[in-house]
């Protein structure tokens, strides 16, 4: 029997159509739009440490009776004594600086991907890749500083594992569109 039909049609093996990949835009701009809210959150942090001073004698009370409340034996003196070795070490300035630089990669990277570009990727993974090294410089600077009691210090390590956290989170977030097939589709 001759047809002018190709082989192919005639076989008896089914045969997948292929289906074309619609981009789903909404994926890259959900990530980006959550990478722009996790900079704005690392911005107030990097605020908090680059504008915070000595600890008033107030404040240094009221976080040793906290603690105290804990099983801890601090006064205000301890607490004010603690934060101010950490300024010497230029604990706050360091972090703040860090966490600085990480808010505006984060911030970057959110637009990118908001803009739909692959680029946003890799930059908002820079991004959290510095808040993972800001916890890890706040652990080493921490464990260079002699505490008056382990809470005082313990309390000052969930700051850092808090950042371990979110920089993990951060560093998977923006690897989502590029795991889905339609999310990789609509990044350019």
């Amino acid at each position: 029997m001759q047809s002018d039909l190709p082989d192919d049609v005639l076989s008896d093996e089914p045969i997948m159509p292929e289906v074309q990949i619609k981009p789903n835009k909404a994926i890259p701009i959900t990530i980006g739009v959550c990478l722009i809210l996790g900079s704005l959150l690392v911005g107030f942090f990097a605020l908090s440490n680059l504008t915070t001073g000595t600890v008033s004698a107030d404040e240094a009370d009221a976080l040793a009776d906290s603690l105290n409340i804990q099983g801890a034996n601090l006064t205000g003196s301890d607490v004010t004594d603690y934060f101010d070795e950490l300024q010497n070490k230029s604990y706050f300035t360091t972090l703040g600086i860090i966490e600085s630089l990480a808010a505006i990669v984060l911030l970057v990277g959110g637009a990118l991907m908001i803009m739909g570009r692959r680029q946003g990727v890799w930059v908002g993974a820079g991004g959290a890749g510095l808040m993972l090294v800001d916890a890890v410089v706040g652990m080493i600077i921490l464990a260079g500083v002699e505490s008056p009691d382990p809470l005082l210090s313990l309390s000052m390590k969930f700051v850092s594992a808090f950042f371990i956290g979110c920089g993990l989170f951060c560093l998977a977030l923006p690897f989502i569109p590029l795991l889905l097939a339609s999310g990789r589709a609509a990044l350019k």
